[in-house]
């Protein structure tokens, strides 16, 4: 299927590794233009060093805890790429909270970057998205958002990822009439090399067989699994999708969601 993202010009925070990483590289494979923000510059330097062998990728340091720095950075990616089709949601507190545990910190934080930064990158976009002739919102969630994930996470991250759906499902409602689609995805379990689901297995193998097993195929989901949806439901090919929220778990949860 060609998604028709050929010249399409995508906006992904944090999309320098974990998930925004091969998010990143299925829009490039699929044509699209891509530009990214992170915190570190050698992360971004590596990440567009491999990026720019794929098709054409930019990219600039933005915290997405700090608002001025999150609307810079979406108008500069929006100037320097002459529009914005395609804006995702990526960017979470949710590693930088498991060092903190329970209290102000990890709430503050998952506030500031899960909802008002991802709140404040989409209103910022919006006047370039209102130019698309295909403009899409994805926001990356969690299944921890909807059913109780028994993991070693703090409480902010499913309730902010939850307000994150939210918020989703209402611009869906308001941008839509102006040609603005906005869909969540709550992926399971991912595994990735180097990242969370790799640390439970090194550090807390108990709980990762444990969540191996929950799932009908014994295995956890990958990061091609995750970056597929998204770049459909990025596409035009899903105009007719608007305020979903698409679970991409294999299987793990439980819930039948007539």
């Amino acid at each position: 299927m060609d998604l028709q993202l050929t010249g399409k010009k995508a906006l992904i925070s944090a999309g320098h590794k974990g998930l925004g990483s091969f998010i990143a590289k299925r829009l490039l494979e699929e044509g699209a233009i891509v530009a990214i923000c992170c915190r570190k510059e050698e992360d971004l330097a590596a990440a567009l060093e491999e990026y720019n062998t794929l098709g054409h990728a930019i990219g600039s340091i933005c915290d997405f805890s700090e608002p001025s720095a999150v609307k810079q950075w979406t108008k500069d990616s929006g100037a320097q790429l002459d529009g914005i089709d395609i804006c995702i949601g990526n960017a979470s507190a949710s590693g930088q909270n498991l060092k903190y545990g329970e209290g102000l910190e990890p709430w503050m934080k998952s506030i500031n970057i899960d909802i008002l930064g991802n709140a404040l990158f989409y209103e910022t976009a919006k006047p370039f998205l209102l130019e698309s002739t295909a403009a899409s919102i994805v926001q990356i969630a969690t299944i921890t958002a909807i059913e109780h994930h028994d993991v070693p996470i703090t409480p902010s991250y499913g309730a902010t990822k939850a307000a994150a759906i939210r918020m989703i499902s209402h611009l869906a409602q308001t941008w839509g009439v102006d040609g603005i689609r906005a869909n969540s995805i709550s992926p399971g379990p991912i595994f990735v090399e180097g990242h969370r689901w790799d640390d439970i297995r090194s550090r807390m193998p108990d709980i990762y067989e444990r969540d191996v097993a929950m799932h009908p195929q014994k295995r956890m989901g990958t990061g091609d699994e995750v970056a597929d949806v998204v770049a459909f439901l990025a596409s035009s090919r899903s105009s007719w999708i608007n305020g979903a929220n698409i679970v991409v778990d294999g299987g793990y949860t439980k819930g039948v969601n007539f």
